[in-house]
């Protein structure tokens, strides 16, 4: 499994958290639970737990580049598509900025509405310029 579906299955969990109120454990279970790769479900729980331990610092961002809207107004999907990369812009410094961005867009045009990928690489877009230059 690449690290682009991971991200896929790390989203599914973090929606499955956010949305049907279940534990990291009860969504992975669900989620990941098939996986024979004991590196990427490594890989995919570190993203997960990741996001929830930085959960109201990446809300925070999200709400402050995102002009319009809340982070409580967003659907579930991008909400969440967008915590999963915010974590690796700011938090995963082995990850090319690039590929967290790309990869989110791909998620978002994958579960979320015609619109989704393009506001999601638009908030990210800002949110890793300015990162950058405080660097």
């Amino acid at each position: 499994m690449s690290r682009k579906i991971a991200r896929e299955q790390a989203f599914k969990i973090l929606f499955a958290i956010d949305v049907g109120n279940n534990t990291v454990e009860e969504a992975s279970e669900i989620v990941i639970e098939f996986l024979k790769d004991e590196n990427q479900k490594s890989f995919i729980l570190n993203e997960v737990r990741g996001v929830l331990k930085n959960l109201s610092n990446i809300d925070i961002i999200i709400n402050k580049y995102s002009d319009d809207w809340s982070i409580d107004r967003m659907a579930a999907t991008d909400r969440n598509i967008l915590r999963l990369a915010v974590y690796e812009l700011i938090y995963s410094q082995d990850i090319p900025i690039s590929v967290s961005i790309n990869e989110a867009v791909e998620i978002a045009k994958k579960y979320g509405d015609e619109h989704s990928y393009k506001f999601i690489n638009g908030l990210l877009g800002s949110i890793a310029e300015d990162h950058a230059s405080k660097q």
